[in-house]
């Protein structure tokens, strides 16, 4: 008779108990994960209704505007290529950072004007960003306005001076450029202002656009997107805004280099993207020139200076406080002095606003208000008059520009009259 196999019934044992402690493992950790499901789910809702009652809160204690950060009532993107942010005809947004800011039926911000310009009339046109849009600034307060009002004070009534504000908010050179050839020659301008920020100064594309404007990725565009949002709908969100940002700034948690570092890039150190930014910015401003002596009238190049450029305080402040990487360079005014270089060769006048920034400077140059505590680019409203003074002052001289008689300080028609020799 055969012999049976003999059977270890411990190693049966041990081959069977593996699976049935799998499958209690299983089952408790699918518990678990219910409960810890169960617990992140009441912390989400604990947290939005705790969110809701100070939404709650805030709209019946310290009520909010959501007109103060909407643009889109009064800015889009043009629906042709290339697209370009531009006004929106008769827009109109009463408080937007703060001040009502209307935009007439041609796109312009302030009062309707005339088509064809009015006999007697000097018609000067200011391009240029948000600084000649006159952000945060009421529109008496702008130093395109304050330069009419002068203008017209000083007349002996023989001729009228207007004005008109083609500033449009996030546009660089390039739109400059594309406005003056498709706008400007409705306007019958005299005297074309194009008023630059260092921050004018960028890598333009061919299809229009700063081309190292950072894009951003598709999570940074979700988020920014949610900001924008919020920021039409929420009260509360509104209220912490600038004030989170300014603290995720300080802490370091949002780096400004990375996100705004493109404004300072002609306050660092020489660098070869530097040299390309000049290269495409002076091809642009060239061809500005180009169309300006095609088109029969003047052109006046305005440089605003960038705070931190007004003192070692100043740029300290910004070093310290939002950790912005630029040095002691930022002092020179190399940026402007490479201006007056370009605008010298093809006798262009230069008003440059820093040495009367730097003159006048008491920290109350540039915007402040409830909700900005510090912003390197933008004049206040004394920032803004003493800019139109400045542009005044260069209007006043006699020099004839194109139909139009107007003023420039000694030393600006100097410059003319020799660049022209």
């Amino acid at each position: 008779m055969s012999s049976q196999p003999s059977v270890d019934v411990n190693s049966m044992k041990h081959a069977v108990m593996p699976s049935v402690s799998r499958k209690w493992s299983n089952l408790e950790l699918l518990s678990a994960m219910r409960r810890y499901a169960g617990r992140f789910a009441l912390v989400v809702a604990s947290t939005l209704l705790g969110l809701v009652i100070l939404e709650v809160c805030v709209r019946v204690l310290m009520p909010q505007n959501p007109e103060f950060y909407d643009s889109s009532k009064i800015i889009r993107l043009s629906s042709t290529v290339p697209r370009f942010p531009e006004n929106i005809p008769n827009g109109r947004n009463e408080s937007y950072v703060g001040v009502p800011v209307r935009i007439n039926s041609l796109g312009l911000r302030g009062p309707e004007i005339s088509i064809p310009k009015a006999p007697h009339t000097v018609r000067i046109v200011g391009v240029g960003d948000s600084i000649t849009f006159g952000y945060g600034i009421a529109e008496e307060d702008t130093f395109l306005s304050l330069l009419q009002s002068k203008l017209n004070q000083s007349s002996d009534g023989g001729q009228k001076y207007e004005v008109v504000n083609a500033g449009v908010e996030g546009t660089g050179l390039d739109y400059y450029l594309h406005f003056l050839k498709t706008e400007a020659p409705n306007l019958q301008p005299d005297i074309v202002l194009v008023n630059l920020c260092l921050n004018d100064i960028a890598i333009y594309s061919e299809t229009g656009g700063k081309s190292e404007r950072p894009v951003g990725k598709s999570t940074d565009r979700l988020v920014r997107r949610t900001s924008e949002f919020l920021l039409r709908h929420s009260q509360l969100y509104i209220a912490l805004y600038m004030r989170l940002k300014s603290l995720l700034y300080g802490l370091g948690l949002l780096d400004i280099n990375k996100i705004q570092g493109y404004n300072f890039l002609p306050l660092e150190r020489f660098s070869p993207r530097q040299e390309k930014a000049w290269e495409s910015s002076l091809q642009i401003l060239s061809k500005i020139d180009e169309l300006a002596r095609r088109d029969h009238y003047r052109l006046v190049i305005v440089v605003f200076p960038m705070e931190m450029q007004l003192s070692a305080d100043a740029l300290r402040l910004y070093r310290d406080q939002f950790h912005v990487r630029i040095g002691a360079e930022a002092q020179s005014g190399v940026p402007q002095k490479r201006l007056h270089e370009f605008a010298n060769e093809r006798g262009i006048p230069v008003v440059d606003l820093l040495p009367v920034f730097r003159t006048a400077d008491s920290g109350k140059l540039y915007l402040r208000n409830k909700v900005i505590s510090l912003d390197p680019i933008h004049p206040s409203p004394l920032g803004n008059r003493i800019a139109a003074n400045e542009i005044f002052k260069s209007l006043e001289c006699g020099e004839f520009m194109g139909s139009a008689h107007v003023a420039i300080s000694e030393q600006a028609c100097n410059m003319m009259l020799s660049s022209r020799q």
